[in-house]
């Protein structure tokens, strides 16, 4: 007759845990991220441009901080592409709505 339970052994030895180490070359300097050149850009020039470089600006510090320094590096690029291109856009705009008022005041008066 069989006993009326089972015995069960268990491996008492533990299971083997992994362990990954990330290691984060600082020694090359994050490039600039034109935040506040930007932000200027967003609230006084052209506010679509602006919004592209503060995102591309969030990018380019989230790059440097996981060790991408080229792609950090190329983010900086575009923040200032898409930040002077805002500049340029807004002066433009400033400056037509400037010249009309004096083409305007020239011809009423």
């Amino acid at each position: 007759m069989p006993p009326p339970y089972s015995q069960v052994t268990y491996n008492a030895t533990p299971p083997v845990q992994t362990q990954t180490i990330i290691h984060i070359d600082n020694s090359v300097p994050a490039p600039p991220d034109y935040f506040c050149f930007s932000l200027l850009v967003t609230i006084f020039c052209c506010l679509p441009f602006g919004i592209v470089g503060l995102v591309k600006s969030s990018e380019v510090r989230t790059r440097a901080a996981m060790g991408d320094s080229h792609g950090a590096l190329q983010s900086s690029l575009s923040t200032k592409k898409w930040a002077f291109a805002g500049l340029f856009t807004g002066l433009a705009i400033y400056g037509a709505v400037i010249l009309f008022y004096v083409v305007l005041f020239v011809i009423v008066y």
